[in-house]
């Protein structure tokens, strides 16, 4: 599997190890969970509780859909790697 690294010209594709692979994911939730908190606080004292309910309701619908894609894209690259 590679990952892509962009440059202003172009991108570069580089082998990335299943462990960088790994480590960048959980890097990434990390940002993602750090964001979601703040946003959930700043949601809190501007929304009604019906307003508040329907966007984590939406938003986890959203990580659902994101983790199903993730998935499909690491068979379909198993798949092609045999």
């Amino acid at each position: 599997m590679t990952s892509q690294i962009l440059t202003s010209n172009s991108s570069i594709r580089v082998p990335a190890s299943e462990a960088e692979q790994l480590q960048a994911q959980k890097a990434e939730a990390a940002v993602v969970d750090q964001h979601r908190s703040r946003l959930i606080e700043a949601m809190k004292s501007q929304y009604q509780l019906d307003q508040q309910v329907e966007f984590l309701h939406l938003q986890a619908e959203a990580d659902l859909l994101l983790q199903q894609l993730q998935a499909l894209k690491q068979k379909r690259a198993a798949s092609s790697a045999q």
